[in-house]
């Protein structure tokens, strides 16, 4: 609790929440890497300029919903365009692995029992697990020891019965997948380079 409190507190002194938090530190590594740096929109540089946003006297937070005091040389959208070009960045990222060994998703499974090692770790993942059925592609964008995370594209139901196709992701086991190897696109496939020959 007296962690929670703290980190609520130094969120509010920030003008963040705790997802923007995460959002901001990728941001600053993203930055980082290209040379540049990273200005998030809403802190407004004083700790109780940022806290007058959250908590004051009218007891509502400051902005209409839309439109918020941000800082001079930014705007309303600069945070979700970085939002989504970290998003594009991931999936330039993503490895297509072939799933091996179905698991169900299911923390106690009994792939998961046969191999100890995994049961002692899984609750520790930060998202959902994912379902996956052998012989199924899966792109994967985050790595642990003994676990992957990885996108499929299911058919499901929207709200008005309509079958579409979602992206779900999620955490499976490590030994459930074989990365799938990929060419380089300028050495082109292998029965084009035995043409070449």
């Amino acid at each position: 609790a007296v962690v929670s409190t703290q980190s609520t507190g130094r969120d509010i002194i920030r003008n963040t929440t705790n997802i923007e938090s995460w959002i901001i530190r990728k941001a600053e590594w993203r930055h980082k890497a290209l040379g540049t740096t990273f200005v998030y929109p809403y802190d407004l540089g004083s700790s109780w300029q940022n806290f007058i946003q959250v908590i004051n006297m009218s007891n509502y937070a400051k902005g209409d919903g839309y439109t918020w005091p941000i800082v001079p040389g930014t705007n309303q959208y600069t945070f979700t365009e970085e939002q989504k070009l970290q998003k594009l960045a991931k999936r330039t990222r993503m490895v297509p692995h072939k799933i091996t060994v179905s698991y169900d998703a299911r923390c106690f499974s009994s792939l998961v029992l046969r191999n100890p090692i995994l049961c002692c770790i899984c609750n520790g993942l930060d998202d959902q697990y994912l379902a996956v059925e052998e012989g199924e592609g899966v792109m994967v964008s985050r790595y642990r020891k003994k676990w992957l995370y990885g996108c499929v594209k299911r058919t499901k139901k929207n709200k008005n019965g309509q079958l579409v196709d979602k992206e779900v992701g999620g955490w499976f086991p490590r030994l459930c997948a074989v990365e799938v190897p990929q060419l380089d696109p300028a050495e082109g496939t292998k029965s084009e380079r035995k043409k070449s020959k």
